[in-house]
């Protein structure tokens, strides 16, 4: 690739600010490492990754070198460099849920395994991108990753969610990564600590979800009432308690031994897939990342997510069980395929899996907290930060996402589909 002017590059986020200690200093020995013909770096150029809105938890920059190489030509590489929030800009409450430690181990133990696992079996099945540098510097932990932008990779546009031919290939994407997930298991004994928890995590009390429902609540329940929906009121009372709400979430971590559980992604939605295509505009290859929330549940809990947050409008709903099939019908195949020696989950032990009380967390959180910030065209005051925030800058941003009219034309009815189906009864978690 030939070396690019910085007029040229183009920056999706300019109000990013890139922290000083990111400079050309840092990356001297990495990128000589990479490039083995390298005589100098000539030029480096940090930019945003992506648009506000698409990610919350880290810094995702691009990183653009010019290189000096030994036959004298100049060559233009990127990178994809992922690091922690500073603490005043979110970062403590991610510190305290583990989530880049947690990313840390996937990608240095558990993904590489995974994949060697179908290797094994003849199977080339890639899960993520090739990850050159896991580092933990300065208490901070960082990855460099191959920009698969370079290989025509790029993500949907999370507005519109994923038609038919992208539901079926991330489904089957899921559950190849839960059937290696569950054989690894099977040989390996049980994951880390970490892995127990994500979203909910008692060892640190209920902090971050207890700001989502207090800052959420009223908003919520407000913007409930301008959405149209016929009896308003009765929806307006299923959203939960706090102690309802914290009680669905902790039902996560309850696991009983005899139903098929897996190594979830945990955050699974439309933006942390990648895809590329061929010349004829079909999927070609399909990668996961952002592997931070991942632990032991149910495959349930990435389907409510999934399914709720990116399936397209028009088929969310009308195609929700048949979503269930496709991904069952593919894990079957893997199970198979890697030797799992358990007995084998049945589509209807799958279809009631999405209904089953401990479950119901990932439906519901994907409601309030997740669907109407993917559902809000970008926005430079989007982030942690601000959406957490108690004061009227806060307020007018939950306001202005619980009242986008892209999202109320699609949560009028999933709200009533969920309600209807049994698992927005918060009162259930009253006899826990």
């Amino acid at each position: 690739m030939p070396p690019n002017n910085d007029s040229n590059i183009a920056n999706p986020n300019e109000d990013l600010a890139i922290p000083s200690w990111i400079n050309v200093d840092y990356f001297k020995d990495i990128v000589a490492k990479d490039e083995t013909d390298l005589v100098e770096i000539k030029k480096f150029t940090p930019t945003a990754a992506i648009p506000p809105g698409e990610n919350f938890t880290s810094v995702m920059l691009r990183l653009h070198f010019d290189l000096e190489m030994k036959d004298g030509s100049t060559k233009h590489k990127t990178y994809i460099f992922k690091t922690m929030l500073d603490e005043e800009k979110g970062g403590k409450v991610i510190k305290d849920m583990s989530l880049f430690p947690k990313e840390m181990k996937m990608y240095s133990t558990y993904l590489p395994a995974f994949e060697e696992l179908y290797k094994h079996v003849g199977w080339n099945i890639q899960f993520a991108p090739k990850c050159l540098l896991t580092e933990k510097k300065d208490n901070r932990i960082n990855f460099l990753f191959e920009d698969l932008g370079c290989k025509n990779f790029k993500n949907l546009d999370r507005l519109e969610g994923c038609d038919m031919e992208h539901m079926r290939c991330v489904l089957r994407k899921l559950a190849e990564f839960h059937a290696a997930s569950a054989v690894y298991e099977e040989r390996n004994g049980p994951y880390g600590e970490d892995f127990k928890y994500a979203f909910a995590d008692p060892r640190h009390g209920p902090g971050f979800l207890k700001t989502v429902h207090d800052t959420n609540t009223a908003p919520y329940k407000k913007a409930m009432a301008q959405w149209g929906m016929e009896n308003a009121e009765e929806y307006i009372k299923k959203y939960p308690t706090y102690d309802q709400f914290w009680k669905c979430a902790l039902a996560t971590l309850k696991h009983e031994r005899n139903k098929f559980n897996v190594l979830t992604h945990g955050d699974f939605w439309s933006s942390n897939m990648m895809f590329s295509y061929t010349e004829n505009k079909e999927i070609h290859e399909a990668l996961m990342v952002d592997f931070q929330l991942c632990k032991w549940g149910s495959p349930a809990e990435d389907l409510l997510f999934f399914i709720t947050i990116s399936a397209a409008a028009d088929i969310r709903l009308k195609e929700f069980d048949n979503f269930v099939a496709i991904y069952h019908g593919r894990l079957l195949e893997c199970l198979k395929k890697l030797g799992y020696k358990k007995p084998l989950p049945s589509l209807r032990e799958l279809q009631q899996a999405m209904y089953d009380k401990n479950n119901t967390f990932y439906a519901f959180f994907a409601c309030i907290n997740h669907l109407p910030v993917v559902l809000l065209p970008s926005d430079k005051d989007a982030n942690i930060e601000n959406f957490s925030s108690p004061d009227d800058v806060g307020e007018r941003l939950r306001m202005k996402t619980y009242t986008n009219p892209r999202f109320v034309a699609v949560i009028k009815d999933i709200f009533k589909f969920y309600v209807q189906r049994g698992l927005f009864n918060f009162e259930d978690y009253d006899e826990d």
